[in-house]
């Protein structure tokens, strides 16, 4: 019988492309505080707003947002699931910050409009990730 190959990998077996539950930002206070000090990098179709924390502790939480002026649920929860795969598949550019900065991250993902392919996401992701990356590492110390 043939052994089972591992699914997610990536050419080094210890990368994988997964997106745990736990580096999910949730919670209405976690958002609020994100929103009440935080910047802003933007793309034709996407934004990323952010904010760094003084201690690693806080590590990387990720959210998405489809506002409602984008269209019905149907519509919104496409874009979240287009926005949230782009990520995970690409979450290798910003994952070791934390340990290179010694900073805390916390960004969310916002949707402009849905008609948002999964090319448009993944090349609008990829690049507000590598902004993010490049603005951090050369930022002089966290907020």
């Amino acid at each position: 019988m043939r052994e089972k190959e591992p699914s997610n990998t990536t050419g080094s077996p210890d990368r994988r492309f997964t997106l745990a539950k736990s580096h999910i930002l949730r919670g209405r206070r976690n958002f609020e505080e994100l929103f009440s000090g935080s910047s802003l990098l933007s793309t034709k179709e996407i934004n990323l707003r952010y904010r760094t924390y003084p201690n690693a502790d806080k590590k990387i939480l990720v959210g998405f947002i489809a506002p409602k002026k984008i269209g019905n649920a149907v519509k919104r929860i496409r874009t979240k699931r287009l926005l949230r795969e782009a990520y995970r598949l690409n979450q290798h550019i910003i994952t070791e910050l934390p340990e290179i900065t010694d900073m805390g991250l916390q960004y969310v993902f916002m949707a402009k409009h849905a008609d948002l392919t999964y090319d448009m996401a993944e090349r609008n992701v990829t690049d507000l990730l590598k902004q993010l990356r490049s603005t951090l590492i050369s930022k002089p110390s966290p907020i």
